[in-house]
């Protein structure tokens, strides 16, 4: 009761800090919470003074308190454009029915790829080599819409015989991914599930050091999460929105890094994520939850 009260609080605010579209000068630009929202608005500054260059038009950043805030701003048109999650992406789509379409996802300069993967990490001092030896730990994920914080993680300790929501000594969801390393890193739970583009930012950034953690499980590539738009605003403006997006290149953007270039994104792209979700909500159901 206490979380949905938090989230509805969050999205009122969000909502009342949102004033209704009534002209196409100003772009609202939606990020989910992967760190501090200050932090975030101030390393994605490059990335949105790109942006606005690209368009010619002002771009407004807002951060909300978790990724279903920004799902449902999408849904009640307070936002424009916006950078979800892959599995958020699904949600919004296919659950929430937001009028929403991918249109691009950045090229990693570290990687040379528009993917990630989920990482699974626990504290050097556990004995804990492998997926297995997570029962009975105190464990940490992201959001409950996150894809490697959260269904990615789920669906690979399911298949190494783990229920999260039984086997762990503790389960919780810290907020962001960077909580959820810090947490692991000062040994607050023992292991935890974030996404490799954190642990790999906070080791180029000196905040983090390999021993300090160690990596007991890494998943197969995701799609990279996607900036989508609205597809019910005017055609001219999406075309727009869709062709200042693909020019963005060489710059930072929060937490990523440097975006490269982009790649296009189709819905389609996105269908294994919805495979992890489905998944999730099938095992839900047969165990009665």
């Amino acid at each position: 009761m206490y979380r949905r009260t938090l989230m509805a609080g969050a999205l009122l605010g969000l909502m009342a800090a949102l004033p209704a579209f009534a002209q196409t000068t100003e772009i609202r630009f939606g990020l989910i919470p992967s760190e501090d929202a200050e932090k975030l608005i101030a390393d994605s500054q490059p990335f949105i003074k790109a942006l606005e260059a690209a368009l010619g038009m002002k771009i407004k950043p807002y951060v909300a308190i978790d990724y279903s805030a920004v799902v449902e701003a999408l849904k009640s048109d307070k936002l424009e454009i916006a950078f979800l999650g892959p599995a958020a992406y699904i949600l919004a789509r296919d659950k929430v029915k937001a009028p929403v379409e991918p249109v691009a996802r950045g090229v990693m300069e570290q990687t040379g790829k528009s993917s990630y993967r989920a990482l699974i990490i626990a504290h050097p001092a556990q004995p804990i080599r492998n997926l297995g030896d997570l029962k009975g730990k105190t464990f940490a994920l992201v959001d409950p819409a996150s894809t490697s914080g959260n269904f990615a993680p789920r669906l690979a300790l399911h298949k190494n015989g783990i229920d999260p929501d039984k086997d762990f000594k503790s389960l919780y969801y810290s907020g962001t991914h960077q909580a959820s390393l810090i947490a692991v890193k000062e040994g607050k739970v023992n292991a935890a599930a974030i996404a490799d583009e954190v642990y790999d930012l906070a080791i180029s950034r000196g905040q983090l050091k390999k021993e300090d953690v160690r990596i007991v499980f890494a998943s197969d590539p995701i799609p990279g999460s996607p900036f989508v738009i609205r597809t019910n605003l005017p055609k001219d403006l999406q075309d727009k929105l869709r062709k200042g997006l693909m020019a963005i290149g060489n710059v930072q953007f929060g937490k990523l890094g440097v975006v490269k270039a982009m790649d296009p994104a189709t819905d389609k792209d996105y269908d294994s994520v919805r495979e992890l979700i489905a998944f999730q909500d099938q095992f839900k159901k047969a165990a009665g939850k």
